[in-house]
């Protein structure tokens, strides 16, 4: 009887020995394909989309040429390498110097992921001029001045950085502060997300796609 027994926690041991194992197998396999998943891309160039660095990662940028404009700007179909991808507008901004219209090139800021020549479950946040190398940038400072259009911050190293209000997350809420001087000056304290858009002239516009209360 004593035997017996012995035979039976071995082989009950044996088998949580092997679950354990294949435990550990598939969460490695699941991290690695996360890690992957969401690892910015290098050496962006037009019409290849690009994974956003940092905390914005879910933001992605995608370049390419339009094809054609829905009425009343309702959807848009965009030329990327070989794929022609087409962007529910209903609830995105539209920033760019040109109508939007074929042959124009845009730069689509994007949430979700785009399968193929599938973009259903892509949603775009901000059509812009069309920028070979833009990228998702993170900035931290205090508010020094906002207007109706536009907020400034000034940056730990006493940089003043000027944005765009465009309807970005987080403006929604009291994130700039009360205005404490004439400046509109609040002081609070806040995290943007941004990209910048270079102009023909040379000029700069950055455009906020998230703005938090810093940590």
């Amino acid at each position: 009887m004593k035997k017996t027994w012995i035979i039976a926690l071995a082989v009950c041991a044996a088998v949580l020995f092997t679950a354990c194992g294949k435990s550990g197998k598939n969460t490695e396999s699941v991290a690695n394909t996360v890690t992957e998943t969401t690892a910015p891309s290098t050496g962006t160039t037009a019409g290849v989309s690009q994974e956003a660095p940092g905390n914005g990662a879910e933001f992605k940028i995608l370049t390419g040429t339009v094809k054609k404009v829905g009425d009343n700007l309702e959807d848009m179909t965009v030329q990327s390498g070989d794929k022609e991808l087409t962007f529910d507008l209903s609830s995105t901004v539209v920033e760019t110097s040109y109508a939007l219209e074929p042959e124009v090139e845009v730069s689509v800021i994007y949430k979700g992921e785009i399968s193929g020549s599938d973009a259903a479950n892509a949603r775009p946040v901000l059509v812009l001029d069309g920028q070979e190398n833009m990228k998702v940038q993170e900035v931290t400072g205090s508010v020094v001045d906002q207007a109706m259009s536009t907020f400034t911050i000034k940056t730990e190293s006493g940089t003043e950085l000027g944005f765009i209000k465009d309807n970005c997350e987080g403006l929604d809420t009291d994130v700039l502060g009360t205005a404490t001087d004439d400046s509109n000056g609040s002081g609070a304290m806040i995290k943007v997300t941004y990209v910048t858009v270079t102009y023909d002239a040379g000029s700069k516009s950055n455009f906020p796609l998230r703005v938090e209360t810093a940590k």
